[in-house]
């Protein structure tokens, strides 16, 4: 199976055409949203002999761009196109699947929920397996960080005419060394795309876009933090969904003004607080409470792109086909005309 594909920016242009205005947002391109899945599956309850089924959300993925052949024409730009999730997204839907059966639930193989570009069509269901490139399975990052990628044929997934697109980093990705260029400073606006408390929508697969800021970057900018912090809400759900950088068009004096949106990285966790309820009789702790302090834990995208080339290594990409070129017919050998003798 050949992974590689294009960047097709025509193809989004053809969802507005299709009548979704309604994803046009003023700060992040209208198409970053196709980028994003949920992750989950159908799990179906056994419950006094009767059986039902119904869609889980366990995380949140998006689709990543690999330069693989770079052209001076966008269009014709060539990408390693991988899912991206945090790992332990995966490795809980795998200790559900396990435990599952002891409590009369089933699981399903994991599944992304993806929209068709027909809007009059329900989102679908589609197992990872049914598009990953073949004879591939999940890469972790080399140095144990909290994210998995695995490749997929894209192309699988614009042949059934869904709504997809993919973050090219080259483009629309910034590292470490790029936010350093970028000058970005705690305080610089961020979005958080995902499925907080597996809440995918009804009808279509609806991204919940949040915004927040910056919180603490200093420490990961000179490679003394693997991660960096958002004052954002993030609840189960959310984790391995991307964060954006949000375009500012004015700036303080001294600094900078960001005018464009980058993935800068991906939520791996929130950051909880202990609050601790006393005894007014013995003045001892009771009751423990785990509370959401509205900070949570995002990995650049570095560490996403070392996956990726770590996966490379194991399952390098398949060579594009060599077309034959054309037949070219051999023309017949003419004798040569017989001199006549006079």
């Amino acid at each position: 199976m050949y992974r590689r594909t294009f960047l097709k920016l025509p193809i989004l242009g053809a969802f507005g055409a299709a009548g979704i205005t309604q994803l046009h947002a003023a700060l992040i391109p209208p198409f970053f949203t196709y980028c994003v899945v949920a992750l989950g599956g159908q799990v179906t309850e056994i419950r006094d002999g009767k059986a039902t089924t119904r869609w889980v959300a366990t995380g949140t993925g998006f689709f990543y761009g690999r330069l693989a052949k770079s052209d001076p024409d966008l269009a014709k730009r060539q990408y390693d196109v991988y899912l991206v999730t945090a790992k332990h997204v995966l490795d809980e839907w795998k200790a559900q699947q396990a435990s599952g059966p002891a409590k009369g639930l089933l699981l399903s193989e994991l599944m992304v929920r993806v929209n068709p570009i027909d809007i009059t069509s329900r989102a679908t269901d589609i197992a990872v397996s049914e598009f990953k490139d073949k004879g591939t399975d999940w890469t972790g990052n080399p140095d144990g960080k909290d994210v998995s990628v695995i490749p997929v044929n894209f192309d699988i997934l614009r042949q059934k005419a869904f709504g997809v697109a993919f973050f090219a980093d080259d483009e629309m990705a910034a590292g470490v060394p790029k936010l350093k260029d970028l000058k970005v400073a705690a305080g610089d606006g961020v979005f958080v795309l995902g499925f907080p408390m597996g809440i995918v929508g009804d009808w279509h697969n609806a991204v919940i876009v949040k915004s927040g800021v910056i919180a603490r970057i200093d420490d990961t900018l000179i490679s003394r933090s693997e991660t960096f912090l958002i004052d954002a809400l993030v609840f189960p759900g959310n984790s391995g969904g991307p964060v954006l950088l949000r375009p500012e068009i004015v700036s303080i004096t001294g600094t900078p003004p960001q005018n464009k949106s980058y993935l800068i990285g991906m939520v791996v966790s929130y950051q909880p607080y202990i609050d601790v309820a006393v005894s007014q009789q013995t003045q001892h702790p009771r009751v423990t409470f785990e509370e959401n302090s509205g900070l949570a834990s995002v990995l650049p995208t570095d560490y996403i792109a070392a996956a990726i080339i770590a996966d490379q290594k194991k399952h390098p990409p398949t060579p594009p086909p060599v077309l034959a070129p054309p037949a070219v017919e051999t023309p017949t050998p003419q004798a040569a005309p017989v001199p006549s003798v006079k």
